[in-house]
């Protein structure tokens, strides 16, 4: 808006976006056409313009025409989605290459960058077209991250998906691994954040909110190493003058807009009523599940309140909370009013809420809570991020993985809240009403960001790369790799003899007009994909997700909560593609421990792999009753007290080896081999016995120790993934798990040494 940019200094404002499908933009100016290489393929984009003035700051609208973009984003979906799609990452290659050559041609000073969309922009950028770079993060929990495949590197080579990216993004491999992945996931938002350390020193990343920039360094890993994360809170229009100025009028107000908003939407009209609304995205962010499981206890414990919940579901989690409003719709005829859409309410009307319910799990900034706090509607929620800046009642998230603590929180906030004095309750709502955002602050804490960004901006940073990471436009080979790399490619990708590419090459050549479709083809033959075909692990469509969830509720029952039935349903739709036997048995849930641990997902798979965790000891308190009766070792002191040093040093140093082997080897492999190599080890004990000379014995210690250390694969790979439940269900499993390997242990010592003196092995 013209808040946003009005005031000192001049200058020159560039906004760039893709063009929607469905949308009337007028007369515009046609700029330039762009050439990008997408997928081995050139597109053409078409740049059109406009322009105003505002002050002294010229608005210049640069809007990108292709038929990805009009087909993937309209009005209702302005993201492209989900992002394992190959359309969608052909989208997200096709708008940063287009934005990173368009900035290129305009030379701005500051590249303002809005969360993950364009966050791979500086990539394109060749080292001596480098800027100052910001990234303002609206909500840092939509990243641009793939989260269906781990996309690492297996055996020390890149898997086809991380070869397949290169060509979508047309980046090199390295490029991908230095810039895009985090975590062994593709992640757009990384690309931006790494570019911003590498180029800046970490200064640059912002958010909407101070308390969100604290809790995105505090909590996030991506941001740990970070200088910090500076605020930008969002700006907002004050309450209008001609407001209410004491409670008094502020209560009088209210009645009129409560009659208007329970006729707007035809609810009992009773002026002691107290309506609680909640409007917004019905996603799992806003915490719409959690109204929706509440909704009944409330209603039924407080015959005056009213409910107002309006918004279109966004994800699982509000079509969870459709299905479970449906009917309680006509259960509660004229005291809850729901709409599953977009849904305008007016002005005068909202003003007639009693209280706006904000649950949410991650809150940025949250507008809702100050547009209804300028109303004098005072907020009930979480005080999470941004959320509490205005009056309300509140409260803290103990855990944010256990639905049952949320729900004790915010259950025990609304009875807090209904339960207030009328005194104290009105002072609340008419102390909203002052609350100012005012658009001049945060012109100026942009402006100080942008100067702090050029400030530690370092022009010589890319100057160790001196050519840039995109691929070569005619082949799509990477241009920084020498011939003997490119020849070890050929091999490993299966390519025939040198003989077989030399003729692809020259009939090629006999025909020009097909010679780039060739190449090519050549290219993804090389590769061994197809260009049309889905590469990525697919997630449980929308559509799909829906019809689930509504025979899970009409036949299992309504009381699960929409994180285990969402659970349920990804599980259940990854055993249906699997097409081996023993992997489908393996992901079944194992009830009995499940129940055990408190609740949580507890497969097969994850009951085999704590049992060869469990099981580990044997071979430690085998391996070390054999050592200890080395005669070698019984008659000298000193080499006795070395092999113990041996052994542990080789724990130590194997920490480090297994670490280093899980970035290539997969888990499964890695687990099986080091049970194998115990097997194995314990069978050659006897012949390295037989030698009983003291190095011997002490190698043999060293291996030991690197093969004891080898056990806590079984543990972190186990519970590598968040726990449904929160971190005490992960909590009981590894208690109950060392619980079980520790007696294992005592009882081994026992058997094999005599003494129980503790753990065999260390």
């Amino acid at each position: 808006s013209a808040r946003c940019v009005g005031g000192p200094p001049p200058g020159r404002l560039s906004l760039v976006h893709p063009k929607f499908g469905g949308v009337e933009y007028g007369e515009l100016a046609e700029f330039c056409e762009l050439e990008v290489m997408v997928d081995m393929q050139k597109q053409h984009v078409r740049v059109y313009t406009m322009e105003n003035t505002v002050g002294d700051i010229t608005r210049a609208w640069y809007l990108l025409e292709h038929k990805w973009f009009e087909t993937q984003i309209n009005k209702d979906a302005p993201y492209p989605y989900p992002q394992t799609k190959l359309s969608v990452l052909r989208f997200f290659s096709l708008w940063n290459q287009a934005a990173a050559q368009l900035m290129v041609r305009l030379k701005p000073d500051v590249y303002h960058c809005m969360d993950y969309h364009a966050a791979m922009v500086p990539l394109y950028v060749s080292p001596a077209d480098q800027i100052a770079t910001i990234i303002v993060l609206h909500n840092a929990d939509y990243d641009g991250a793939i989260e269906t495949d781990f996309i690492s590197d297996v055996f020390w080579q890149p898997v086809p998906a991380l070869r397949r990216l290169s060509l979508i993004f047309n980046l090199d491999t390295e490029a991908i691994r230095r810039y895009l992945m985090f975590e062994g996931r593709f992640n757009m938002l990384w690309g931006g954040i790494a570019c911003i350390e590498e180029n800046q020193g970490g200064h640059g990343i912002c958010t909407v909110s101070g308390k969100y920039a604290a809790e995105l360094k505090r909590e996030r890993t991506m941001f740990k190493g970070l200088p910090h994360v500076l605020p930008l809170d969002n700006a907002i229009d004050s309450a209008a003058d001609d407001g209410p100025k004491s409670i008094g009028e502020l209560k009088a107000a209210r009645a009129v807009s409560k009659e208007a908003l329970q006729r707007f939407c035809e609810l009992i009209v009773d002026p002691n009523a107290k309506i609680l609304i909640f409007v917004g995205r019905w996603v799992k962010q806003k915490g719409v599940d959690h109204i929706a499981l509440l909704a009944s206890s409330i209603l039924d414990d407080n015959p005056e309140v009213q409910f107002v919940l309006a918004g279109p579901p966004g994800d699982p989690y509000g079509s969870y909370a459709q299905e479970l409003l449906r009917p309680l719709v006509e259960s509660y005829p004229g005291r809850l009013f729901v709409v599953t859409r977009f849904f305008m309410i007016p002005k005068e009307a909202r003003a007639g809420a009693h209280l706006c319910l904000m649950p949410s799990c991650s809150e940025p900034f949250g507008y809702v809570d100050v547009e209804f706090g300028l109303l004098g509607v005072p907020s009930l929620g979480c005080a999470i991020g941004g959320l509490g800046k205005m009056p309300g009642v509140y409260f803290r998230q103990q855990n944010s993985d256990s639905q049952e603590m949320l729900l004790a929180g915010f259950a025990a906030s609304v009875k807090y809240a209904l339960n207030m004095k009328e005194k104290d309750y009105w002072q609340m709502a008419f102390a909203c009403i002052p609350a100012q955002f005012p658009f001049s602050t945060w012109r100026a804490n942009l402006r100080a960001i942008y100067r702090h960004a050029q400030i530690n901006f370092d022009s010589d940073a890319f100057d160790s790369r001196s050519d840039s990471w995109t691929l070569d436009h005619e082949t799509g080979f990477n241009v920084l790799l020498d011939a003997r790399e490119q020849g070890s490619r050929h091999r490993y990708f299966g390519i025939g003899p040198q003989q077989t590419l030399e003729r692809q090459e020259s009939d090629s050549k006999k025909n020009p007009r097909n010679s780039h479709s060739a190449k090519v083809q050549h290219q993804l033959q090389r590769m061994q994909i197809s260009e049309a075909t889905e590469f990525l692990t697919q997630p449980v469509s929308e559509q799909r997700v829906k019809e689930l969830m509504s025979f899970w509720m009409a036949n299992e029952g309504r009381e699960t909560d929409a994180e285990t039935l969402q659970s349920h349903i990804s599980l259940g739709d990854q055993r249906l593609n699997e097409r081996s036997f023993a992997t489908r048995a393996l992901m079944r849930p194992t009830r009995c421990l499940q129940a055990l641990t408190g609740g949580g997902a507890c497969l097969r798979i994850h009951t085999v792999i704590a049992l060869g965790y469990i099981i580990s000891p044997i071979m430690d308190a085998r391996l070390e009753f054999l050592t200890s009766h080395a005669k070698s070792l019984s008659n000298h002191y000193d080499w006795d007290l070395i092999s113990v040093g041996a052994l542990n040093f080789g724990g130590f140093a194997g920490c480090f080896l297994w670490l280093r082997l899980s970035r290539a080897i997969p888990a499964n492999l890695l687990m099986s081999v080091t049970l194998f190599l115990n097997q194995l080890f314990f069978s050659l004990a006897t012949t390295f016995l037989l030698f009983d000379t003291p190095l011997l014995i002490v190698f043999f210690d060293f291996a030991c120790g690197i093969l004891t250390s080898a056990r806590w694969l079984f543990l972190i790979w186990n519970f590598n993934e968040d726990f449904h439940g929160g971190f005490q269900v992960g909590t009981r499993r590894v208690a109950l798990i060392e619980s079980i390997r520790q007696a294992l242990s005592a009882v081994l010592t026992v058997e094999w040494v005599g003494v129980p003196t503790g753990v065999a092995g260390g």
